[in-house]
């Protein structure tokens, strides 16, 4: 789901990263310190260009939608009565009840979205996860405008899911 909407964000805001987004992004996943940090410096993010070293915004955006989808995941299931609290996880772990060797079942009856959120967000919880968002760029190293620009895009992401198909 991290990868799913973070690749929509990057197709948003930096196309022009689109082309290295997978080999990036299982870069930030093997070791996301590394992907942060740059060149063995952990102040600047990881960049590429010959002379002026260009931003890459992938590892950061990764960085703030792991950090928006784990805050999701607590709005959402705050938002569950118990026995939704319940199907939800029974849900998330059904992959490791399977066979060795057989598929996932098919989820498309049962959402519309691999990224859906289950709850309609409400305005506090919108804050909470602009705040979540934010915070993690701000650590990340991202400058304020750039910083506006991928919460805005994280967050419009996670209110409206792809749709299935």
């Amino acid at each position: 789901m991290i990868t799913e909407i973070a690749r929509d964000v990057i197709e948003e805001i930096a196309r022009e990263e689109v082309p290295v987004f997978s080999s990036v992004s299982q870069a930030y996943f093997a070791d996301p310190q590394r992907a942060l940090s740059g060149r063995g410096s952990r102040k600047a993010p990881l960049g590429f260009g010959s002379g002026v070293v260009e931003l890459i915004l992938t590892p950061i955006v990764l960085a703030a939608t792991a950090k928006a989808v784990e805050c999701l995941a607590e709005i959402t299931l705050n938002h569950l009565p118990e026995d939704g609290v319940r199907a939800a996880l029974r849900r998330i772990f059904r992959a490791g009840q399977r066979s060795p060797g057989t598929s996932a079942p098919d989820d498309s009856a049962e959402s519309t979205s691999s990224g859906a959120v289950g709850v309609e967000l409400r305005q506090e919880d919108i804050e909470r996860l602009r705040h979540v968002v934010e915070a993690t760029l701000h650590d990340c190293g991202a400058a304020p405008e750039i910083s506006r620009l991928i919460a805005d895009a994280i967050i419009g992401r996670c209110r409206t899911p792809r749709s299935a198909g």
